[in-house]
């Protein structure tokens, strides 16, 4: 999914590019019918700005698109939603507690409101014992407010 993203921002950034040189081409014809005429008629004028004023808006679309689409693959680096060797893991079906502590500390899970058992002050007590082991102490901290806000 990363490389058909990055290839859609690609293709957005070549259109932007794209009319950005029809803009500049429409921008020169102006100023050539004013030198031409000084005062041409206005639909002369018309066609050339409501031309740049949609390439414009295109050009808007297309880079909040693109802006979308990276702030998305940053959000989402190193997750399965991006990387497909990374497996998709349906906590709720886990039974063994160890197998979900073991994802959970290894981050292939978030502990987060989604997870089954972080309302469980257990589960966090052996969360805080195992980053203490490791000498984690911020990830202690942040579950020890986040229990004490449980209870």
């Amino acid at each position: 999914m990363r490389d058909l993203i990055q290839k859609t921002i690609d293709v957005l950034k070549s259109r932007v590019k794209r009319n950005l040189k029809v803009i500049n081409y429409n921008q020169k014809m102006i100023k050539e019918l004013l030198k031409e005429h000084g005062s041409t008629q206005a639909s002369e004028f018309e066609q050339f700005y409501t031309a740049n004023k949609t390439l414009l808006q295109e050009n808007n679309d297309y880079i909040n698109i693109q802006l979308t689409l990276i702030n998305f693959l940053e959000k989402y680096r190193g997750t399965a939603v991006l990387d497909e060797s990374i497996p998709v893991v349906d906590l709720f079906t886990i039974t063994d507690e160890s197998e979900l502590m073991d994802i959970t500390l290894k981050g292939i899970v978030a502990f987060d409101e989604n997870h089954p058992k972080f309302n469980d002050s257990a589960f966090i007590d052996k969360m805080i014992s195992h980053y203490e082991s490791i000498e984690e102490y911020e990830k202690c901290q942040e579950l020890s407010e986040l229990k004490s806000k449980l209870v």
